[in-house]
């Protein structure tokens, strides 16, 4: 009877087994450091954005109202009709 799914029986060898164990160490060091390599980027990005904003002298816009007792938001009047009950 053949299974559903795939389902892998590691190998009975024991050099076959250190083998695999090895290929998938080395993948997933390979796969590590391509993450790293891609938040390194980012990163250097980031930087490089906010050295030419300091550098050309404009500033992002603030991410917040400088009243702190203004709540900025959108709305919408629901009818009284509509309202549960």
């Amino acid at each position: 009877m053949r299974p559903l799914f795939f389902s892998f029986q590691p190998p009975r060898h024991p050099m076959a087994r250190f083998a695999l164990g090895l290929t998938g160490l080395v993948l997933l060091g390979f796969f590590g450091l391509i993450g790293l390599l891609i938040a390194a980027v980012v990163l250097a990005a980031y930087a490089i954005r906010r050295l030419w904003l300091r550098l050309s002298g404009t500033r992002p816009a603030p991410g917040r109202p400088l009243d702190p007792n203004v709540i900025e938001g959108e709305f919408r009047v629901v009818e009284r009709s509509r309202l549960p009950r």
